[in-house]
């Protein structure tokens, strides 16, 4: 709401009556040796400034100016934009200078306006300019009862800003722009001039010479609204809109901020508060910015996206059109522009699902010699088919026919049944054969050999896909598919280290119980490496304790420089409060957050969203039922 100014024709000097409130204070020469003020030359138009020299540092010079409110009224955050201090090469520094008034003086000084006002009212024969009267009195009787009443309290304030450079262009130029930009506000900047020294000192609580002309009388509401409360937070210059802070004002996000010390997000937040929306809103907004994603969904939450955007989503199922082999190979190429095959990387990332599957059904069959040996197999798959770590070697020279092939045909990679033939003839490797014998296409069950295939997956030019694992069995096939869903995703679509990429893991908590220490393992070491590929890794989960639990999730916390915090469960608030190091206000906003509001932390800066979407966006992201209701 707009609060009137109260103004007074005679500016009252501040603290006159009161007690000196600048005890203790230094003169200019008890502080720094007198600085030159540099003034225009003779014939010359120019501006005043001071002129600071250094022994270790560049001379700085530094301008001055006093805030004239020309408007009639305040609003809060008038003066953010100066406190939030993005103005590039210069400096901004801002001084509120405020002193009580005596609140007896001030009532006796209305009562007498209102009294002149009521006489002159009376007098007044021009309807009109009685109605201008009326409407005055009633103002400072308002005023008036709210001063008698303690409502409010009177104060002269000013306003001081003070802009500095290493160079004068650029401080000429940032002062011109500065007192333009705040002119369109009803703020007009006046310069300090004759006087810059005697107002650069004026910054500092320590000089007891203040320029008591630039004073105004103001009202405590008044007040309030020139103070940055709330202001600080997220102040990024680019990335996408995630909605808009406390103040109104549009919040960009890049996790890609030079100032992060890595690209990794985790968000929290019970189920249904707008966890799953924020990702899709960070997906589709990212696409626009040349931001690549893949999401690992465990449920059906991402597929009407995925249509929307025209983007594959692909289904881990029997039956399904899509299938991933876990033996693929592809070339990479380096942060120095190098192309190589790591059949080094393919060969641990085959064999830590092979593992995975026999130890789902027997951990004890898995020693050492077994596991060498399953590895030397596995390496064994690609000798025999040529594949090396030239990237050419991935490709046929000749097909069955004799022709050779124009524009690259790929040879068909090793799969599990391969492996399994192999294991099967080695006496040694019986047990485990047998165990990974059901995974395979003898072993008559297709539920679960759904990965002894071909991959038939392109995700090549898509601005986004999704995977989901929804359609496997819970018990066995879904933790192994999600193991392979986020290791073939690593592998084939983590290596473009010269394209920004984000990989999602939505409902994390799945992977970090204690019979998932694999995946758990993986998606740590995930948000470890991540930052080398170029990679931003998201984790989203609803139980912050559940995550918690393994060491891994505390790696994967200490791994990402930003957290999304959303409606919080009251069995969860004291651990996310310790962890975060909340104040009890952040808590109680937490426990009460409606859906799409949170609290953003990136490194040490922090800030509240409300989140924001289109209605079309809102159509596409949405995943409640009651929304869908009719083909919405």
């Amino acid at each position: 709401m707009f609060k009137k100014l109260f103004q007074k024709k005679k500016t009252v000097p501040p603290g006159k009556d009161q007690p000196d409130i600048f005890l203790g204070s230094a003169d200019l020469k008890d502080l720094i040796s007198p600085a030159a003020i540099k003034e225009p030359d003779p014939g010359k138009s120019g501006d005043y400034y001071v002129e600071v020299g250094a022994t270790a540092e560049f001379t700085r010079f530094f301008r001055n100016f006093f805030a004239v409110l020309t408007t009639s009224s305040t609003y809060a955050g008038m003066l953010d934009s100066l406190y939030a201090g993005d103005f590039g090469e210069a400096d901004c520094d801002v001084a509120l200078h405020i002193t009580s008034v005596d609140p007896s003086r001030t009532s006796w000084q209305l009562e007498q306006k209102i009294a002149q006002l009521e006489a002159d009212h009376g007098d007044e024969s021009n309807s009109a300019k009685r109605s201008v009267i009326g409407r005055q009195i009633a103002d400072l009787q308002r005023r008036h009862s709210a001063i008698c009443q303690g409502t409010e309290k009177i104060f002269m304030a000013s306003v001081q800003v003070m802009a500095s450079a290493v160079d004068k262009k650029v401080l000429k130029r940032f002062s011109s722009m500065l007192v333009k930009k705040f002119a369109s506000k009803g703020i007009h900047l006046r310069a300090a001039d004759t006087r810059q020294l005697q107002a650069m000192f004026g910054m500092t609580p320590l000089d007891k010479n203040i320029i008591k002309d630039t004073f105004r009388d103001m009202e405590s509401s008044n007040i309030a609204d020139l103070f940055p409360f709330g202001l600080g937070g997220l102040r990024h210059k680019s990335g996408i809109v995630i909605g808009r802070d406390p103040q109104g004002t549009l919040l960009f996000y890049d996790c890609w901020e030079p100032s992060l010390g890595n690209y990794n997000i985790t968000i929290f937040g019970r189920a249904g508060f707008g966890k799953s929306f924020l990702v899709k809103m960070m997906t589709l907004r990212s696409s626009f910015i040349g931001i690549t994603t893949a999401i690992i969904d465990p449920e059906y939450e991402y597929e009407n996206l995925m249509a929307a955007m025209g983007c594959p989503y692909i289904k881990l199922a029997p039956g399904s059109e899509y299938s991933i082999n876990i033996f693929d190979l592809d070339e990479e190429e380096d942060e120095h522009g190098n192309v190589s095959v790591n059949i080094e990387d393919g060969i641990q990332a085959a064999q830590a699902v092979v593992f995975k599957m026999i130890r789902t059904f027997d951990p004890e069959v898995l020693t050492g010699n077994v596991k060498v040996q399953i590895q030397e197999h596995i390496k064994d798959l690609y000798v025999e088919r040529g594949i090396t770590e030239d990237p050419g070697s991935l490709y046929l020279t000749e097909t069955a026919d004799g022709t050779i092939p124009v524009g690259g045909v790929k040879k068909e990679m090793p799969v599990l049944s391969n492996l399994y033939d192999k294991m099967a003839r080695n006496p040694e490797l019986k047990e485990a054969a047998r165990l990974l014998k059901p995974y395979t296409k003898y072993g008559g069950r297709p539920s679960q050999a759904i990965f002894d295939c071909q991959s038939s997956v392109s995700i090549s030019g898509v601005p986004a896909f999704a995977i989901s694992v929804k359609g496997l069995d819970e018990d066995i096939m879904r933790p192994i598919g999600l193991f392979v869903a986020t290791k073939w995703v690593w592998e084939f679509f983590g290596k473009n280290y010269h394209r920004k990429k984000r990989i999602v893991v939505d409902e994390a908590q799945t992977m970090m119980d204690e019979d998932s220490s694999e995946t758990a393992k993986w998606l740590e070491n995930a948000f470890r490496r991540s930052r080398k590929r170029n990679i931003s890794m998201c984790a989203a989960t609803q139980g912050f304790e559940v995550f918690l639990r393994l060491p891994q999730g505390l790696g994967i916390l200490k791994n990402s420089s930003t957290k999304f915090l959303m409606r919080q469960e009251s069995i969860d608030i004291e651990a996310v409060k310790e962890k975060f190091s909340l104040s009890e206000g952040e808590s109680a906003f937490l426990l009460n957050a409606p859906k799409g509001q949170g609290i953003v932390r990136a490194n040490e800066n922090a800030s509240v969203f409300y989140g924001e979407v289109t209605g079309e966006e809102y159509d596409m992201f949405t995943s409640d039922p009651n929304d869908l209701v009719g083909g919405v």
